[in-house]
């Protein structure tokens, strides 16, 4: 619901400033990146004006939605939140995503223990995928690219937390971190990620 909110008000940004938000079928390359130049700037605005509203919970659900690039909207908004000192809103946005990240992984590390039952996490983490084509499906290659993905997200959300008052909870992303690396991780480790306001 936030999503189609935040997008009616950069349409609406786009009308009242008289820019194009529609595309055609027919239109050329220089149309279609003005449009989309038209669209991230609208974009902005609206971010902007939404934070400076504090609709905190409208910006986190579209970002919890994944309608915009990690990179664009929710990396800027964690900023944010860690440049106020704003921990529960900081929680909330970033641990919904490495929640799904880190389940991911775990149901990705099962199926490779089901592939090989014999294989250590030792084994697994220092697998040579080398040797197999990268246009099929393989459980460890699979694996190791979630794994990866979490990794990212974690490092980025430990970075974020290095200013942060709650040294305890900082510790306890650092070993959910650790445990992923050594494929050690648990399903019960993440009750302590509850992503709630």
């Amino acid at each position: 619901m936030s999503y189609t909110k935040f997008n009616a008000e950069i349409s609406k940004y786009l009308k009242n400033h008289q820019m194009i938000y529609v595309g055609t079928a027919d239109e050329s390359a220089q149309q279609t990146e003005l449009r989309l130049s038209h669209y991230h700037q609208a974009k902005a605005v609206v971010f902007k004006l939404w934070v400076e509203q504090k609709k905190y919970k409208e910006l986190i659900s579209c970002a919890h939605g994944r309608w915009y690039p990690y990179e664009d909207f929710t990396l800027p908004l964690a900023q944010y939140f860690a440049a106020q000192q704003d921990l529960p809103y900081l929680k909330f946005l970033c641990e919904h995503e490495i929640r799904f990240r880190l389940e991911d992984t775990l149901k990705c590390l099962k199926r490779v223990k089901e592939y090989d039952v014999t294989l250590t996490n030792i084994q697994i983490s220092e697998y040579l995928l080398h040797d197999f084509d990268s246009q099929k499906y393989h459980p460890i290659a699979e694996l190791l690219k979630w794994r990866n993905q979490a990794l990212l997200r974690l490092d980025a959300y430990i970075e974020l937390l290095k200013d942060q008052s709650d040294i305890d909870y900082l510790n306890m992303i650092q070993q959910l971190r650790e445990k992923l690396m050594n494929l050690t991780l648990k399903l019960a480790d993440l009750k302590q990620i509850k992503f709630k306001i």
